[in-house]
């Protein structure tokens, strides 16, 4: 019984490779395996590596009507956005099934989020590129990238938004709007069971518009001067979570904003306290019904919500 725990557990051999060694059928493998645990010969010991801080998290959702909050309980030495992107990674993990059509916008957090799920076969599956980002400065983090490697370790379809985010005119966007391949994935949009984001601060020091080189700073500080607090999948909002009927907007290549709003399960992955305030407004504008983020960041959005 030792001899095949051990192979089991430690030498990490299949139980049919383990039933040939020992000249065992498959299910005697098994039912030792399960005797070993119930002799004690086997104990297994689960180490919470990603503890969730469960009362910020019901504060939260109670606050802002949310589904579903998943808080990273920091330590000093912890990675936070490696860390964050592997509690989304197992968090989209756990909502995969047959037939599911997915949506992702772009960011550093997704990028992290994706790397952390595993190689899967899910039947019938998709993934959309929620927002345009053709040119991006940092094209691993991009949406077209990430889309693309989400459907590859789950096996789906992919459909890519090969375009700009954002352009100089409207009239340069319904002409986008035209393109076969770019009508086809929009129209996918409309069609979505779950999305992922990000949420970002129209600070022009923290946009992640200026930092994938969408947007320069400059166009960044017109866009807050007239109110905007954060973005999502491009589109900016204002203090109460309301789009801003500015000129950036409608400028914006990607899903449109009622469609987003009309997904059943729409996951926002944020974190770090300069993001606090877009990520308040962004919840109260009840634009995402699932938050996932870090202890600290959690705390400061309480405490501005409280103002």
């Amino acid at each position: 019984m030792t001899a095949i725990a051990r192979r089991y557990y430690i030498d990490g051999l299949s139980q049919q490779e383990i039933a040939v060694e020992f000249g065992i059928s498959r299910p005697t493998v098994s039912n030792i395996l399960k005797k070993c645990r119930e002799l004690g010969i086997v104990t297994i010991k689960i180490e919470e590596y990603f503890p969730y801080s469960t009362s910020l998290g019901d504060e939260l959702k109670g606050r802002f009507a949310l589904e579903d909050v998943l808080i990273l309980s920091a330590s000093p030495d912890q990675s936070i956005t490696q860390d964050v992107g592997s509690i989304a990674g197992e968090y989209a993990t756990s909502l995969l099934k047959e037939g599911i059509k997915i949506g992702i916008s772009w960011g550093t957090s997704l990028y992290h989020m994706v790397q952390n799920i595993p190689q899967l076969t899910i039947k019938h599956s998709s993934v959309v590129q929620l927002s345009g980002g053709f040119g991006a400065a940092l094209p691993q983090y991009d949406g077209s990238e990430l889309a693309r490697e989400f459907s590859k370790r789950i096996g789906g379809t992919y459909y890519p938004l090969q375009c700009p985010v954002i352009v100089n005119d409207v009239v340069v966007k319904e002409y986008l709007l035209k393109e076969l391949g770019i009508r086809e994935t929009l129209q996918q949009t409309k069609h979505l069971d779950v999305a992922f984001v990000g949420i970002s601060s129209n600070d022009p020091n923290q946009s992640a518009m200026v930092r994938a080189g969408f947007i320069s700073e400059g166009e960044a500080k017109e866009i807050q001067s007239a109110g905007a607090v954060g973005h999502i999948c491009g589109y900016s909002y204002d203090k109460q979570g309301k789009l801003l009927d500015i000129s950036y907007n409608h400028r914006i290549i990607g899903i449109n904003f009622d469609d987003f709003l009309a997904i059943p399960k729409r996951v926002g992955v944020a974190y770090g306290i300069k993001k606090a305030e877009a990520i308040k407004c962004s919840l109260q504008g009840k634009h995402i019904t699932t938050l996932i983020t870090d202890e600290i960041t959690a705390k400061q959005v309480l405490k501005l919500s409280e103002k």
